[in-house]
């Protein structure tokens, strides 16, 4: 090929290069044409060898066409560099040796005065804006090595056009000309590229807005913490406050509780194990979603055929609506609109609507002719009340899709009206949680939930929130059933207990569940014991030693101690006129324990002046004080507690799989090698509630059987309810969760059940008012955004699907941007 060829394809390159930065071109630039003349000596044998130099300086031949010395060497160090790849770039070729581009070897034997300065990326890109940056010098070399050299072979061939173009130099010029003609292929390039671009733009959503990045302004900013605005609640958008509904009182009780009319939760994911119940309710969706697309199609004729008097008009018009009803429910429900069955659904659906409104004309009819008949005899009534009442008819006619949904109803523990009747359940601890959910506290090593993180997150330190859901609403349902608590008029017979189980996935609101219920409870004037923590308890029992008095029984006093004191604080005032018979004291104390006790109760005073029977307030008292005691107190006050009728009592146990994992508490008198664990029920503090559930899984950690169990009829509280909770955050392998759930569910159509009741993921219009009530108390990145994400209906989806509809989740979705 000769070299107009190479020149001309170089030129093409160049051309396809101008969209590029005016560096980039001119590195570019550079390569091509070093590489043509390169290719084009290569095939002319060596003829164009004067022209290899294009980043040197100009050589300079004598008369008879001869080169001077240093310029000879000049050309044999360049014949070494033609070897190399040629490429400028920051980072250098990793087969080559190390040092900067295009620069002589060490072995290379050349003077270095023969050498000339070779320019490097750095040079290109940092080098002085003008006349005498190092690209400009770089072209006058190459315009230099072509005006001066030779065509040894006498070649016709000339590359004198090569820079006399007035294409070439375009893309890297900045005075270029700005009415050069842009190829017909890269203006169609640019067209797409815009048209994507504003196809993007037009798009909303989490994942195509959202940009992570810090603007330079921002960096440069001297804003310090001091200077960020304060936190206020004026900041919270009127949506928010009008959306969230807290209960009037605070608390409500078990009772009123019961009654609320909340939303239902998400359904049952259809991958934890109940397909059919999924498959049920996304038909029940789908009907409803298909009943609100026809209603709000043919209300406007519906307004016209119920003002008809013709029969056959009315039948015409009832014909017309089916013939264009697919259409427009189409139209509402694109997605639906795909279902293969979907003509005869909507159909169906139609058939239903207008049967419900026909229906409530007769049914309006009929109230009409009762309103005329009270009307004749009351004179009194006008023809204007008489007009409002058959509009109001009109508009419960036509409303088929019933009454309005349900919203969530959150109650305010800090913010409680009818306070309990102990003073210290009315405030709260130093770290701004309130007593009436007391001991539910953040554990030094180990936390409780996720409930009470959001309080401390949260910068409205004014109010503690918790939502009401209707799993809440169904754990007091079945404890108001079966216990008629909430009666002051109720006899003993009518009194009794209720056992729960309360199940759910990991994070979906079954530790705020029991929180609410024993808030709940104490307002209703329940005595309520309350576990939070089973994982510590099953663990950290410091050191575990044998009841003397009950043998096969075991004690951990440091916790009956704990338990003593817990139970004393927060209900010393409802149990100061209760006594524990002597009778009971025996059961669990020897005869010296309880002259200790009695001793202690009464401050060191003498045996003939101690009254028998002591109240509980007191045996709680000493059995906090002394761990020698402690068990034997505090079972004395549970076994007083259970026998009772006078107030409900009520035992709540969270983590309550713990208890059947594999045991951490040991001794000798239990098994010699001290090789397996004491199971949980024969340790005494536990004993008491877990034979009140009565659940024995076949498969658990440890050997938990019937065996010295007493039976859960007889083991029951009389008056009052056990609440237990599992847990699918703790360490505990998840058949022995299986089973134990398995095992209650077997006994809940026992003549004493097992009520199980499934917190389950949280709904659409559930985690809309969590983000409300999160905006209103200052959470994460909702503090201070003003209704930015809470008004932006894809954005609470966004969140809605990242957690997965579940409250940890959700909240650790709002903490971060």
């Amino acid at each position: 090929l000769s070299l107009a060829s190479y020149i001309a394809s170089t030129k093409k390159c160049i051309a396809e290069l101008r969209p590029l930065s005016p560096h980039y071109h001119q590195e570019t630039t550079i390569i091509m044409l070093r590489h043509c003349v390169q290719s084009a000596r290569r095939q002319q044998g060596g003829g164009l060898r004067w022209c290899s130099s294009l980043a040197s300086s100009s050589v300079d031949h004598n008369s008879d066409g001869r080169q001077s010395h240093h310029q000879k060497a000049a050309a044999a160090a360049h014949h070494q560099f033609t070897k190399r790849h040629f490429g400028i770039s920051r980072h250098p070729d990793p087969l080559a040796k190390h040092g900067s581009i295009n620069a002589v070897d060490d072995d290379d034997d050349i003077a270095d005065s023969g050498v000339a300065a070779r320019v490097t990326a750095d040079d290109l890109e940092y080098g002085e804006i003008g006349e005498a940056n190092a690209m400009s010098l770089q072209m006058k070399a190459m315009s230099s090595a072509w005006q001066d050299g030779n065509n040894d072979n006498g070649d016709d061939d000339d590359g004198s056009d090569l820079f006399d173009s007035s294409d070439f130099g375009r893309g890297g010029d900045d005075d270029g000309d700005d009415d050069m003609e842009e190829d017909p292929a890269d203006a169609e390039f640019h067209a797409r590229q815009q048209q994507i671009k504003e196809e993007l733009d037009q798009r909303t959503g989490r994942l195509w807005t959202d940009e992570w990045i810090i603007p330079e302004e921002e960096w440069l900013s001297n804003k310090t913490w001091d200077d960020i605005e304060e936190w206020k609640p004026q900041l919270a958008t009127r949506k928010s406050l009008e959306s969230v509904k807290v209960f009037e009182g605070g608390v409500p009780t078990l009772q009123q509780l019961s009654e609320l009319d909340l939303p239902p939760s998400l359904s049952v994911h259809p991958g934890h194990g109940s397909p059919k119940q999924y498959a049920t309710h996304r038909k029940k969706h789908i009907k409803s979603r298909l009943k609100m697309a026809i209603q709000l199609s043919i209300h406007d004729d519906l307004q016209k055929i119920l003002q008809m008097e013709s029969w056959s008009d009315k039948q015409e018009a009832v014909d017309a609506l089916f013939e264009v009803i697919e259409d427009r429910v189409r139209e509402r429900e694109p997605v639906l609109g795909k279902q293969p069955e979907f003509g005869a659904m909507v159909e169906n659906g139609l058939e239903q609507v207008l049967r419900m409104v026909q229906g409530r004309m007769r049914g309006a009819a009929s109230k009409v002719d009762d309103a005329s008949d009270d009307a004749a005899e009351d004179s009194d009534n006008t023809d204007g009340e008489k007009a409002a009442a058959n509009d109001d008819n009109k508009d419960d006619v036509l409303n088929v899709v019933g009454e309005e949904t349900a919203v969530p109803v959150f109650m305010d523990v800090a913010n409680v009206k009818n306070a309990p009747n102990s003073a210290f359940l009315a405030k709260s601890n130093d770290s701004g949680i309130p007593n009436l959910i007391y001991p539910l506290n953040v554990h030094h090593r180990e936390g409780v939930g996720r409930m009470v993180e959001e309080w401390e997150l949260a910068a409205n330190k004014e109010t503690r929130r918790i939502m009401m859901r209707d799993a809440t609403k169904a754990i007091a349902s079945k404890i108001v059933d079966a216990t008629n608590c909430c009666d002051s008029s109720v006899s003993d017979s009518e009194k009794g207990a209720a056992r729960v189980l309360v199940t759910g996935k990991r994070g979906v609101g079954k530790t705020a569940a029991l929180a609410g219920i024993v808030a709940s409870a104490r307002v209703s004037g329940h005595i309520v014991v309350y576990l939070p923590d089973g994982d510590r308890l099953r663990r950290h029992g410091f050191y575990i030693e044998p009841c003397n008095h009950r043998k096969g029984l075991y004690n951990l006093p440091m916790i009956a101690q704990e338990f003593c004191e817990q139970l004393l604080t927060s209900h010393g005032d409802d149990i100061n006129k209760m006594t524990a018979s002597e009778e009971t004291m025996k059961e669990f104390l020897t005869n010296d324990q309880i002259k200790k006790v009695v001793k202690k109760a009464n401050d060191d005073e003498e045996e003939s002046e101690v009254e028998m029977p002591l109240t509980l307030d007191k045996l709680l008292n000493v059995g906090s004080e002394s761990s020698s005691l402690s068990s034997g107190c505090y079972l004395s006050v549970i076994s007083t507690l259970m026998n009772q009728t006078e107030k409900p009592f009520t035992i709540v146990a969270d983590e309550f799989n713990c208890y059947y994992d594999h045991g951490h508490y040991f001794h000798m008198d239990y098994d010699e090698d001290v090789k397996k664990a004491i199971p949980l029920n024969k340790i005494s503090i536990f004993k008491p509630f877990m034979d009140a559930m009565g659940l024995y899984p076949t498969i658990a950690g440890n050997d938990i059987s019937r065996d010295d169990a007493v039976d859960a009829s007889q083991a029951m509280m009389k008056w009052g309810s056990v609440v237990a909770a599992v847990s699918e955050s703790k360490a505990v392998r998840r058949t022995f969760t299986k089973s134990l759930t398995e095992s209650a569910n077997a006994l809940a159509e026992n003549e004493n059940p097992v009520n199980v009741v499934e917190v389950r993921r949280f709904s659409n219009v559930e985690v809309q008012h969590i983000l409300y009530n999160f905006e209103i108390t200052g959470i994460g990145r909702l503090r201070f955004d003003r209704g930015t994400t809470t008004l932006n209906p894809e954005e609470v989806e966004y969140l809605r699907m990242v957690s997965g509809g579940t409250g940890q989740h959700l909240m650790d979705a709002c903490m971060i941007p």
